[in-house]
C-alpha cells in the first residue's frame, strides 16, 4: 500500500466494495477472486512489519485473503474492512511464527534508508504484545478511527484508551522513532502479491486448523489474547488450590477429645447366705 496521505488511507480502502456482485459469483462457483491491490499492499506491510521476510510476507498476504473471502459473510460494515484484514493477517503472521519460527534478521545489519528505518520499527514491534502491535498499526499507519479499533479488538473505548497509552509507552521505550514513522516507513517490496485468489473451504476454516476463534463481531479474536486468558486462569487456579492447602495444612486442629475411662463393674453370681436379723 501506497503511504498515507492527509485524506487518509481507510477512508479509501474502507469504503472500497471488498469484491462485486461477479466477484462473489465468481467465489461461490470456485473461480478466482479479484483482490484490490491497494489491500493486498496494505495486507503484505502489516505481515512483512511482523515477520520482518518478504517471501514470508507474501505468503501471508495470500492467506489472508483466502480466510477473508472465506469469511466474507462475517464482515460487520464495509468501514471496518481495513481493521478485518489487518486482525486476519495479525493472526495468520502469528500462526507462521509458531509453525514455522525463524530467525529474525537485525536491522544493525541492513543498510541505510527507508527500509532500515522500517526494520528499525518491525524490531520495535517485535517485543510488543500482539493487540497493541495491532493498535499502533492501525492508529498511526492507516489513521483508522478509534470505533474500529474498538470493534477490532473487542474492548470498550475506556480500556482502549488505556491500551493505546501503554502500547505507546513500551514502544517510545523500545525506539528512538516516533510512532508517526509508522505511516512513512517502506517495507521492502515485492511482485509477489496476489491479484486474484481463492476462498477457503468450510473445513478449512475450523477453529482448530486456523488456530484462533471467531468472535461475535465478526472479527477473529488474536490468538495471544486467547493465551494471555489461559494463563491468567491458570495462574488464577493455582493460587487458589495453594491457597485451599495451605489452609488445610496450617489450620490449627484442636485435640482429640478425652474420654472417660471408668472401671468395669463386676457383678458376682455367686448365691451369698441369707443373714437373720441379729447379723
Amino acid at each position: 500500500m501506497t503511504d498515507v496521505d492527509a485524506t487518509g488511507s481507510l477512508e479509501r480502502l474502507g469504503t472500497f466494495p471488498p469484491v462485486t456482485a461477479s466477484d462473489w459469483r465468481n467465489m461461490y462457483i470456485g473461480q478466482p477472486t479479484p483482490i484490490n491491490p491497494d489491500a493486498a499492499q496494505m495486507v503484505y506491510d502489516i505481515a512483512w512489519f511482523l515477520v520482518k521476510d518478504v517471501t514470508a510476507a507474501a505468503y501471508i498476504t495470500v492467506v489472508t485473503f483466502k480466510v477473508a473471502l472465506s469469511r466474507l459473510d462475517d464482515l460487520p460494515e464495509p468501514a471496518a474492512y481495513t481493521a478485518w484484514l489487518a486482525v486476519i493477517t495479525t493472526n495468520e503472521a502469528h500462526r507462521y511464527l509458531e509453525e514455522s519460527p525463524t530467525r529474525r534478521l537485525s536491522s544493525a545489519l541492513m543498510p541505510t534508508g527507508s527500509e532500515r528505518e522500517a526494520l528499525f520499527l518491525a524490531d520495535t514491534l517485535a517485543e510488543m504484545r500482539a493487540d497493541h502491535k495491532l493498535a499502533m498499526l492501525l492508529r498511526y499507519r492507516y489513521n483508522t478511527p478509534p470505533a474500529i479499533i474498538t470493534l477490532a479488538l473487542d474492548m470498550r473505548p475506556r480500556r482502549l484508551a488505556r491500551l493505546f497509552v501503554a502500547a505507546r509507552d513500551e514502544f517510545s521505550k523500545n525506539s528512538s522513532l516516533p510512532p508517526a514513522m509508522l505511516a512513512v516507513a517502506t517495507p521492502p517490496r515485492t511482485r509477489q502479491l496476489p491479484r486474484n485468489v481463492e476462498a477457503y473451504g468450510k473445513r478449512d476454516l475450523k477453529p482448530a486448523v486456523l488456530g484462533y476463534p471467531w468472535l461475535p463481531s465478526g472479527f477473529p479474536g488474536l490468538p495471544e489474547r486467547e493465551e494471555r486468558r489461559a494463563k491468567w486462569l491458570t495462574a488464577v487456579a493455582t493460587v487458589v488450590l495453594l491457597t485451599v492447602l495451605a489452609i488445610v495444612i496450617t489450620r490449627p486442629w484442636g485435640a482429640a477429645r478425652p474420654t472417660l475411662n471408668e472401671a468395669p463393674v463386676v457383678v458376682d453370681d455367686t448365691p451369698g447366705e441369707i443373714l437373720d436379723d441379729d447379723g
